[in-house]
């Protein structure tokens, strides 16, 4: 089995996660708030962030993840663009899988269809993929 999540992610150091969601109109998955305590982990910085469910499954598609979480940020990309100068924050698109390095499993498809491509490329957006060994 593998695991696998995609989320798109506001991050920087002085702004309110909520006051993102008022001004996207869009409610966030979670946030994380600078020097609050999440399972033991302090963050550095504050976030914003919008994510597809944990998948566990034996095949993860990270371009039907992808596609599903761009679906609902593109009606929101001019606003994005104006968030980004406002609020000064930066977007960051997550890839996070944990897969069995087992040869009779299979492991994740891990690709982004042009319009991902360019939909991250016109918001400036940088790509972070995490890959863990279960």
């Amino acid at each position: 089995m593998s695991e696998g999540r995609v989320y798109f992610a506001l991050d920087g150091d002085d702004f309110d996660p909520d006051e993102v969601t008022k001004f996207l109109g869009l409610q966030p998955t979670s946030i994380c708030r600078k020097g609050s305590k999440i399972s033991g982990k302090t963050p550095r910085s504050n976030s914003w962030q919008l994510s597809t469910e944990n998948i566990v499954e034996n095949y993860i598609d990270v371009f039907e993840l992808s596609s599903k979480i761009i679906a609902r940020l593109k009606p929101k990309k001019a606003l994005i663009l104006q968030a980004k100068e406002q609020f000064n924050i930066s977007p960051r698109f997550e890839v996070v899988l944990s897969f069995s390095m087992d040869e009779e499993q299979p492991t994740p498809a891990i690709g982004f269809d042009v319009e991902t491509v360019q939909f991250l490329g016109d918001i400036g957006a940088f790509i972070d993929i995490d890959t863990y060994m279960l």
